[in-house]
């Protein structure tokens, strides 16, 4: 006996809804995670932001999120990298602050490149995972960060455009968080 449209009706809606119900759960538990994490953090509404900028963190586990948390990292220093170099490229290079900006320049290009390290060192697990990373960041991101506004320190009668110590505090405080979560995820993970 072949079954009624009146019985197969039913059983698809009933079918949708509870695959439909299934992926809510699955999403609420998995932003369970993300706020454990990113309220591990110093700057939890920073992070959360950060996090659901990439629409696969939903279904991310807490080494996915770390790596997000990284990749937001890159692109705000990619912001200060182009800032800082179209600045350098319009000015005079008999302007004081020609060596300096193209000094941070390098510098910055250098940071946002160096944060594929400690990428790696989250996706490809291991042993040593966590140190490994965050030797990364510690060694050789927040190094390159710094030296521009060192510079700036060094030679205090040269003008620190805002957008450049605005860009850096903006990149400390992604690598803020990246530390907090890397720091609470051998015992999630």
């Amino acid at each position: 006996m072949a079954p009624s449209s009146s019985n197969i009706i039913p059983a698809a809606l009933c079918s949708f809804f509870l695959i439909l119900s299934c992926q809510f759960l699955v999403t609420k538990s998995d932003e369970a995670l993300i706020q454990k994490l990113c309220h591990a953090t110093d700057q939890p509404e920073v992070c959360t932001t950060c996090v659901h900028r990439d629409p696969g963190s939903a279904t991310a586990d807490g080494k996915g999120i770390a790596v997000q948390t990284v990749h937001c990292a890159e692109y705000d220093a990619e912001i200060l990298f182009n800032f800082t170099f179209n600045l350098w490229q319009n000015t005079p290079k008999q302007d004081p602050s020609y060596d300096t900006l193209q000094i941070c320049t390098e510098q910055f290009l250098l940071a946002h490149d160096s944060f594929r390290g400690a990428t790696v060192a989250i996706q490809a697990g291991g042993l040593n995972w966590r140190s490994v990373a965050l030797n990364e960041i510690n060694s050789q991101v927040v190094p390159f960060l710094n030296r521009c506004l060192d510079l700036y320190k060094k030679n205090p009668q040269l003008p620190l455009p805002d957008r450049i110590l605005a860009g850096t505090q903006i990149v400390s405080q992604d690598i803020s968080i990246i530390v907090g979560i890397v720091n609470v995820l051998p015992g999630l993970v």
